[in-house]
């Protein structure tokens, strides 16, 4: 099953929508994939600005008869929230703010960053194995905040809303089987969308663009993206760059859009376990010069991957990425390592 992420983007005083079965659209220099905006030539990853006003998520705690199980759906997206909050090396001040009784999007205030499970104006008609959306509403740099301030930079987030599908069935008792999914899972990705993550190419990720039966653990892919995005002045663990370019064997053409990993071949743990982070690769992709960096990356020892996005990722999930730089994503290589 799939997640779905929408993206609203407004640009000094006029307003444009930009919305996609999935947008995924990584910053030109990053490890993993925040979401991405483009003001005129600046070419930027959205983020919240905790400095401009307190950033809280408001549930409307009403259910349908598709959400069932032993948990409160509230104390479910309260553990998925706090799975991101406790990151290592990432600062984030997110809290939960007061419960709210809107139960459709568009009539969402501006100051409230809404969950909802009843919110029946979501349009999930394009692909019923979408699970839910997150509807992210970004700014340029002197627009309104929605909180009586003005954005202090270009692709600050102001608002987000999750409002998960209706018609699936959701269990709260930790796993999903079948057609019922586990809501804490699916939670715990969208809140990724919440902070300004997109997909990544990494499996075992929870931002990996397909559900699994049950993660409710980040991965190293997860937190090196969240780290990035909102560091810590002085990191749990200090962490480095890798940098290279991918070119096609004989022309020496760059690759763009190669799926970039570093892979560790040590059974080591550079996250203490006191952390609760899952060890995973952490991966990018190239840009139109065929040059990466993956960023968030911890003392290890590494063999670097370059492969094709051709499954189970495919170049038709990221196709914002290729949206924001121009060129269609290459898949006309076979993978290398080294």
């Amino acid at each position: 099953m799939r997640y779905e992420s929408k993206l609203r983007i407004y640009l000094a005083l006029l307003a444009a929508a930009v919305t996609a079965a999935i947008i995924l659209m990584p910053p030109p220099a990053s490890s993993h994939l925040p979401e991405l905006s483009r003001f005129g030539n600046n070419l930027t990853s959205n983020h919240w600005n905790f400095s401009s006003f307190s950033v809280q998520w408001n549930l409307n705690p009403a259910t349908g008869s598709n959400v069932q199980g032993g948990n409160s759906a509230a104390s479910i997206i309260e553990a998925a929230f706090n799975t991101w909050v406790s990151a290592p090396n990432a600062n984030l001040p997110v809290t939960r703010g007061s419960d709210s009784s809107v139960s459709s999007e568009s009539s969402s205030p501006a100051n409230i960053n809404l969950v909802c499970f009843v919110c029946m104006d979501a349009d999930f008609s394009k692909d019923s194995s979408t699970l839910a959306v997150t509807i992210t509403t970004s700014v340029s740099r002197g627009n309104g905040d929605g909180h009586g301030g003005t954005a202090g930079f270009d692709g600050q987030i102001i608002k987000s809303d999750i409002l998960f599908n209706p018609n699936v069935q959701y269990t709260t008792n930790g796993t999903g089987s079948g057609s019922t999914q586990d809501l804490q899972t699916v939670a715990t990705h969208e809140i990724g969308h919440f902070l300004g993550m997109d997909h990544t190419g990494v499996v075992r990720a929870v931002m990996f663009p397909f559900a699994p039966v049950s993660e409710h653990i980040l991965s190293y892919d997860d937190d090196a993206g969240i780290s990035t995005l909102y560091p810590k002045s002085t990191p749990d663990v200090p962490t480095g760059n890798i940098t290279g370019t991918v070119r096609m064997f004989g022309s020496n053409t760059p690759v763009f859009g190669a799926h970039v990993y570093a892979g560790s071949t040590t059974s080591a743990l550079p996250f203490p376990t006191s952390f609760n982070l899952r060890k995973s690769p952490i991966s990018t992709l190239t840009k139109p010069d065929g040059t990466y960096t993956i960023q968030g990356v911890p003392p290890d020892s590494y063999i670097i991957t370059a492969e094709p996005l051709d499954g189970p990722e495919s170049a038709g999930d990221v196709s914002g990425y290729a949206r924001a730089f121009g060129p269609a994503i290459q898949t006309n290589f076979t993978t290398r390592w080294h």
